[in-house]
C-alpha cells in the first residue's frame, strides 16, 4: 500500500474484536481528498487497540493518509461522534460485574512501576449500556502501614456508599499502599511518598476499561491527605475533573497555585474544631482566595465538627455536582507556574508551553481571534476546534500584543486522533494544532511582565501545609543536591534566545553525581537541562533542583544537558532518580 500516493488508497477494514480490530471485509473503502478513508473501526483500533498489531496498522493509515487533513466541519463532527462512544468494555470485566455492597477489587500497574489495589462500588442499578458518573475517593494519611491504607480505602467506599447508591454514582477508592509513613518520624520529619497524578490517572483508565464511565463527570474527592491530593490534582490538571470535593482539608493559601484551580468547581466541607491540620486558617484562605477569583465554590464550615467525614451532607454535594459537567472548551485558559509539590501540566486545556516555568493567559476574543500573554517560554502550541473559534475563517492570534499568526488553520482528523491518544481522553477533540513563537522584543517582555505582575499575590504566599512540608522534606532527603553549582550568564552567541533567557556558567561539579558522570565540567555554560531553559531571576541551580525533585520517580530518567564548551555545543545525558531516604545527620 502506498500511503502517500496521489491515487486513491484502498483500505480494507471492519470492526473485528471488541476493541475494534482490523480484519478483512468484502467491501473496500476508497479514500479520496474529499472523503477520508476513516471508519469507526479504524478510530477504535487507533485509540483503543486490542493488540499492538492493530495499533500499528491503524497508525500507519492515520500518519500516511493525506485526506485526513483539510476536512470539513461535518467530517470532523462525524469523527467526534465515533470518539465519544469511548472504549469497548473488556469482556472479562463485563462478565464479572458486581454491584451494591459486593465490591470489585483489582490491582493497577502504574507508569512508575507501583501496583495500586483498587476498590470499586457500583450502584445496584448499574447497566453497561449507559454512562455513569464517578467519585474518585482518596483516603487520608499517611497511614502507618499497608493494612491501615487498606482499611482507610474501605472506609472511603463506606462513607460514600448510601449517597452514591441513591444518586447513581460509581465510587472508586485507591488503596495508597506507598503513601505510608516511613521510619524515623519526628516532629519535623515524617517521610512518606505522595500519590502522583499519573498514578491516579492509571487507576481511572483501568476503571474506564471495566465500566461505562462518563469521562465528563469524574469528581476527585478525599478526606484529609486525600483531599489535599484532590486540590493538587485540580490545580495541576484543571482539565481532568469536572469538580473536586475536599473534605477535612488543610486547604491552601498560595494564590499562584490556586489561580490554576479557579476554573474547577470546588465544594469544601470543613470542621472548625479540626486539630489534625495546621489550622482552620488554611481552608479559610482557600475559600477567601478562590472567592476573590470568582470561582465556582461552595465552602461549608461547621463549628461542631472536627477531622472527619461529612457523609450526612453528601447528598447535597451530589445534587450540586449534577449540573457541573467538565468544561471542555473554556474561552480563557490560565497557566500559572508555582513551586508547589505537584507542578502544573505543560498543557492546560487547549494551550501548551515548551517550558515548565511558563506563564500563559490565553483568551478567545472573537469568532476567529485569540489574544495571549506569555512569559518564560519560547514556543506555544494551541489546540483548536470549532467550539473555540470558527476554523472556516482566517484566524488572528496575537502574543504579547504582536500578531504572530494570521490565516486559515486546517482541520485535521490526524491531529484530533493523535491528540486524543496522547492525552488519553477522547472527549478532548482538537481539530487543529498551531505552533506560535513568543516574541522576544523589549515591548513583548514589558507587556508580559505587566501581565504577570497583575497576577502576583497582594500579600506574601502562605506557609506550606503539613502534608506538603513533610513530603517536600522527604524529597529533599532523596535528592539532596543536583550535583553542580553555577551562576546566571548570557546565552552564548549563535543560539536562538527566548525572551529573558539566560544560561548557567558551571562553577563546581560533583564528579560522582549524574551530571558529573555525564561529563559536565566547571567552566561549561549550561544552556538547557531536560529541554528546560533558564530565565533571569528564576532561581538558577536552586530553581532547577526544585522542579527536578518534583518530577523524579524511583525509575531512573535520562535528561539531556546541552552545554557550550570551547565554542561548540555538547549534548550530555545524565540519569537521575529518587534515592533512599537520608535522615538529617547521615
Amino acid at each position: 500500500m502506498k500511503l502517500f500516493s496521489p491515487t486513491p488508497v484502498v483500505i480494507v477494514l471492519v470492526a473485528g474484536s471488541l476493541a475494534g480490530g482490523l480484519v478483512t471485509r468484502q467491501t473496500p473503502v476508497t479514500a479520496t481528498a474529499s472523503q477520508p478513508a476513516l471508519t469507526e473501526a479504524l478510530v477504535r483500533a487507533y485509540l483503543w487497540p486490542s493488540s499492538e498489531a492493530d495499533f500499528r496498522a491503524a497508525a500507519a493509515i492515520v500518519v500516511g493518509d493525506a485526506s485526513l487533513v483539510g476536512v470539513s466541519r461535518q467530517q470532523m463532527h462525524d469523527l467526534e461522534e465515533w470518539m465519544r462512544r469511548g472504549p469497548t468494555l473488556r469482556s472479562e470485566a463485563a462478565a464479572t460485574v458486581v454491584r451494591g455492597d459486593v465490591l470489585d477489587e483489582f490491582q493497577v500497574s502504574t507508569p512508575g512501576g507501583r501496583t495500586i489495589p483498587v476498590l470499586v462500588r457500583l450502584p445496584t442499578r448499574y447497566m453497561p449500556e449507559h454512562q455513569w458518573p464517578v467519585m474518585f475517593a482518596m483516603h487520608g494519611g499517611p497511614p502507618g502501614n499497608v493494612e491501615g491504607a487498606a482499611r482507610s480505602a474501605r472506609r472511603m467506599i463506606d462513607v460514600w456508599a448510601a449517597s452514591a447508591e441513591a444518586a447513581g454514582w460509581i465510587v472508586v477508592s485507591p488503596t495508597m499502599v506507598d503513601v505510608v509513613s516511613r521510619g524515623g518520624r519526628t516532629e519535623d520529619r515524617l517521610p512518606y511518598e505522595i500519590f502522583h497524578p499519573e498514578e491516579a490517572r492509571a487507576v481511572l483508565d483501568e476503571v474506564r476499561a471495566r465500566y461505562n464511565v462518563n469521562p465528563d463527570r469524574i469528581v476527585s474527592t478525599g478526606i484529609s491527605l486525600g483531599s489535599n491530593f484532590s486540590i493538587a490534582y485540580g490545580a495541576a490538571h484543571p482539565d481532568w475533573f469536572s469538580a473536586i470535593v475536599p473534605v477535612s482539608t488543610e486547604g491552601d493559601s498560595r494564590a499562584l497555585l490556586l489561580r490554576n484551580l479557579a476554573p474547577v468547581p470546588t465544594y469544601v466541607l470543613e470542621g472548625s474544631q479540626d486539630q489534625n491540620i495546621r489550622g482552620v486558617g488554611g481552608p479559610r484562605s482557600l475559600d477567601r482566595i478562590l472567592t476573590s477569583f470568582g470561582a465556582d465554590l461552595v465552602y461549608r464550615e461547621f463549628s461542631d465538627r472536627a477531622h472527619e467525614g461529612f457523609q450526612d451532607h453528601y447528598p447535597d454535594v451530589l445534587r450540586w455536582l449534577d449540573g457541573r459537567p467538565r468544561d471542555l472548551a473554556p474561552r480563557a485558559v490560565l497557566r500559572v507556574p508555582h513551586d508547589a509539590i505537584v507542578p502544573v501540566s505543560r498543557q492546560v486545556h487547549w494551550v501548551e508551553a515548551d517550558s515548565r516555568q511558563a506563564f500563559v493567559h490565553a483568551r478567545v476574543t472573537g469568532r476567529a481571534a485569540i489574544a495571549i500573554d506569555a512569559r518564560w517560554a519560547r514556543q506555544l502550541t494551541l489546540y483548536l476546534n470549532d467550539q473555540l473559534v470558527d476554523l472556516d475563517l482566517p484566524l488572528v492570534v496575537s502574543v504579547n500584543g504582536t500578531v504572530v499568526h494570521q490565516g486559515r488553520v486546517d482541520r485535521s482528523m490526524r491531529v484530533a486522533l493523535e491528540g486524543a491518544r496522547r492525552l488519553g481522553d477522547e472527549r478532548r477533540v482538537y481539530a487543529a494544532r498551531l505552533g506560535l513563537p513568543v516574541p522576544a522584543t523589549q515591548a513583548s517582555i514589558e507587556l508580559a511582565t505587566r501581565a504577570w505582575a497583575a497576577l502576583s499575590p497582594t500579600h506574601p504566599e502562605g506557609t506550606l501545609s503539613f502534608w506538603e512540608m513533610y513530603a517536600a522534606r522527604a524529597l529533599e532527603e532523596r535528592v539532596p543536591t543536583i550535583g553542580f553549582e553555577g551562576a546566571e550568564t548570557p546565552v552564548p552567541d549563535g543560539i536562538t534566545r527566548a525572551a529573558e533567557q539566560v544560561a548557567l556558567r558551571i562553577t563546581a561539579v560533583d564528579t560522582a553525581s549524574p551530571a558529573g558522570k555525564a561529563g559536565l565540567r566547571p567552566g561549561d555554560v549550561l544552556v538547557s537541562f531536560g529541554g528546560e531553559m533558564f530565565f533571569e531571576r528564576r532561581g538558577g541551580v536552586a530553581g532547577l533542583h526544585r522542579w527536578l525533585i518534583r518530577e523524579l520517580r524511583e525509575t531512573p530518567t535520562d535528561y539531556e544537558l546541552v552545554a557550550s564548551r570551547a565554542g561548540g555545543l555538547h549534548t550530555l545525558r545524565a540519569t537521575y532518580a529518587l534515592g533512599p531516604y537520608r535522615p538529617p545527620g547521615r
